[in-house]
C-alpha cells in the first residue's frame, strides 16, 4: 500500500483519529502530572591513615594509596542489602546507590541519594554520611586497632540542594503518548481496511462484454453466408435508395450469428420445349378462330 492510500484512508476516518490523538495527548499530559520527578543528592568521604602510622610531621594526603582497599571494604559494608533495606523501610521510594569514586585515584566514597521529595533526599543521604563513619569504627574496634592507628573518614561534599530528575517523567509521558498515537492509528487502518474489503465483496460482479473478432469466425460461416450477404443490383424502376446496400460478410457474421440452413427439397428437372407441339397448338387456334 502506497504512503498516499495511508494518508486518505486514515482522513476517511477522521472520527478515530482525531479523538485518539486527543486521548493520547491527555494521556500524557496525565502521567506528566501524575509522574513527580526525583530528586537527587550525593555526597562523597575521604579515608585519611592514623597519625600513628605515618612519619613525625608527615601530610597525610600523601600516603592515600593505601588505603584504596580498605575503602572498597567499606563500600561493601554500607551497602549491604540488610543496611540499605532498614533506609528504605524509612522512606519508601528511596533509590540509594553506594560506590567507590572511580574517577579518582585516592580512596574516595561515592553516595546517591534519589527520592521523591527534596526533604527526603536531605535526610536519607546525611544518615548514610554518618552510618559510614559509624560502619568504620566498629569495623576497626573489633579488629582492636589502637585509636592512634584507626583510619577516619573526611566529607569532602555534601550536596545542600537537590537536582530535579526528569528521565523518568519523561520516558513515561512520552511513552503514553506515542503508545496512544500508534495505538489509534492501528485502529483507523483497521477499520477502513475491513470496510473496504466489506465493500468490494458486496459489489456484484459486473459482466464483461465479450469481443468476436474476424478471427473467431471459422471460414465456412464466411463461405456459408456468402450467398445470403451477396449484393443485389437495382433494377429499372426502382429507387436506387431503396436497393439493399452491400455489407461486409465478416461484420455481418459478427452481428448476426449463423443460423443451420434449412434443407433444400430436391426438385425435377424442367421438361425440355418441344416444338411440334407448339405448331399444332397454333394451328389449333387458327381453325377455331375461322370458325367463328
Amino acid at each position: 500500500m502506497k504512503f498516499s492510500d495511508t494518508l486518505r484512508g486514515l482522513l476517511r476516518r477522521w472520527y478515530i483519529v482525531f479523538p485518539g490523538i486527543l486521548l493520547a495527548a491527555a494521556a500524557a499530559a496525565g502521567a506528566w502530572y501524575v509522574i513527580s520527578p526525583g530528586y537527587e543528592r550525593s555526597a562523597t568521604q575521604l579515608l585519611l591513615p592514623g597519625a600513628d602510622s605515618l612519619p613525625e610531621g608527615a601530610n597525610p594526603y600523601l600516603f592515600l594509596g593505601g588505603l584504596v582497599p580498605a575503602a572498597d571494604v567499606l563500600v561493601r559494608a554500607i551497602g549491604s542489602e540488610n543496611v540499605l533495606n532498614e533506609v528504605v523501610e524509612e522512606h519508601p521510594g528511596v533509590e540509594i546507590e553506594i560506590t567507590r569514586d572511580i574517577t579518582t585515584a585516592g580512596p574516595v566514597i561515592l553516595i546517591v541519594v534519589t527520592a521523591g521529595s527534596d526533604a527526603a533526599a536531605e535526610e536519607v543521604l546525611g544518615l548514610l554520611v554518618e552510618r559510614t563513619e559509624t560502619t568504620l569504627e566498629q569495623l576497626q574496634k573489633v579488629e582492636s586497632i589502637a585509636v592512634e592507628n584507626r583510619v577516619t573518614v573526611l566529607p569532602l561534599t555534601v550536596d545542600t540542594q537537590s537536582v530535579p530528575q526528569q528521565r523518568t517523567r519523561m520516558l513515561a509521558t512520552a511513552g503514553a503518548g506515542l503508545g496512544g498515537v500508534v495505538l489509534t492509528l492501528l485502529l483507523a487502518g483497521l477499520v477502513d481496511g475491513l470496510s473496504t474489503h466489506r465493500r468490494r465483496h458486496a459489489t456484484p460482479p459486473r459482466d464483461e462484454p465479450t469481443d468476436v473478432t474476424p478471427t473467431d469466425i471459422a471460414p465456412a460461416d464466411v463461405a456459408t453466408n456468402r450467398d445470403e450477404l451477396t449484393p443485389v443490383a437495382p433494377t429499372a424502376g426502382v429507387p436506387t435508395a431503396d436497393a439493399p446496400k452491400a455489407t461486409d460478410p465478416t461484420s455481418a457474421a459478427r452481428h448476426h450469428p449463423r443460423r443451420p440452413r434449412p434443407p433444400v427439397a430436391s426438385q425435377p428437372p424442367p421438361a425440355l420445349f418441344d416444338q411440334s407441339r407448339y405448331e399444332d397448338e397454333q394451328a389449333a387456334a387458327e381453325q377455331l378462330n375461322n370458325a367463328r
